[in-house]
């Protein structure tokens, strides 16, 4: 009988996978942008790594200003998210504590409904954002680049 997915499961390995999308996304848009240096608006938070790890999160500082500064920070978060361990992260999925939600101050919630509720649909748009707004500006990217992380069809 397969063990059902956990929280870590459904969690860091999702997350692991939007940036090697975002990673697969930026360097074609950096390869074939003739002025990719303008291009550079995306921003990553690793704060569902640090409230399922019960760890500090880690900050990343202003926004980037090079694809190689972008590259630095994807490769930080995924260091935070190889580090999660499983085990912390399943038990801190029913954990019910004071969670930020930005500008909407902070509410008692479970590891779980924050990482399924907030952090992942954050993630999602943000990698969609930089997805459409790269695309928009003429980098050649389609359906097979988004999935790129999630199901390596490419090389």
């Amino acid at each position: 009988m397969a063990t059902p997915p956990t929280t870590y499961d459904g969690t860091i390995s999702v997350v692991q996978a939007i940036l090697t999308t975002l990673t697969h996304i930026l360097i074609k848009a950096e390869e074939s942008h003739p002025n990719a240096h303008s291009l550079l608006e995306a921003r990553l938070y690793s704060y569902l790594a640090a409230r399922l790890t019960d760890r500090e999160s880690v900050m990343l500082g202003s926004k980037p200003t090079t694809f190689s500064e972008c590259y630095e920070r994807i490769e930080t978060v995924h260091k935070v998210l190889r580090e999660a361990e499983k085990d912390v992260v399943n038990q801190q999925c029913d954990v019910v504590k004071p969670t930020s939600r930005g500008p909407l101050g902070a509410v008692d919630m479970s590891g779980a409904v924050y990482a399924h509720a907030i952090a992942l649909p954050n993630i999602y748009f943000h990698l969609m954002a930089a997805h459409g707004n790269l695309r928009k500006e003429g980098v050649p990217l389609g359906k097979m680049d988004y999935y790129q992380g999630f199901v390596p069809l490419q090389n």
